[in-house]
């Protein structure tokens, strides 16, 4: 699993130099500072205090663009329990962080995800056993027509 990390004040350097190279700071590098000293952010602290209302669209064409070689990412993922809106419905915030790239995540290995994923569909096929196919080793197209009729069954 990838963790959120938080920036050294060098690393939020090199990130603003590359967001806001003219040294004026706008929505992007605004964003970048906000993530740099806290990770799991939830969208509406960050519309507010970044004054953004799509932050999807400034990060992917403002930020990850221009700090991918420094070996960072910003992204969002879904939260862990439930945000209401002031009307108690489900509101679809996310969370927003910094990360590292999975190849230099320390917990990336793709042996023990291999491993763990495998232990996932058998844990699956045990509980499911009329929605998989005879074995863990089937081709992918043996599963995208068993995942297509899967729909008929009630998996």
């Amino acid at each position: 699993m990838i963790s959120p990390v938080t920036l050294s004040p060098d690393e939020l350097d090199q990130v603003i130099q590359r967001v806001a190279p003219a040294g004026k700071e706008f929505g992007a590098a605004r964003i970048c500072r906000m993530l740099a000293d806290e990770h799991g952010i939830q969208t509406v602290r960050v519309n507010i205090r970044c004054s953004i209302g799509n932050i999807s669209d400034i990060v992917s064409k403002c930020v990850n663009p221009k700090i991918k070689d420094l070996g960072l990412y910003v992204s969002c993922v879904k939260p862990p329990y439930k945000i209401n809106n002031k009307f108690g419905q489900p509101s679809g915030q996310m969370l927003w962080s910094f990360y590292r790239e999975a190849a230099n995540d320390a917990e990336h290995n793709p042996e023990s995800l291999s491993d763990a994923l495998r232990r996932d569909l058998s844990a699956l096929k045990d509980e499911y056993p009329e929605c998989y196919p005879p074995s863990l080793n089937e081709t992918a197209e043996g599963w995208e027509e068993v995942l297509r009729g899967a729909g008929d069954a009630e998996c």
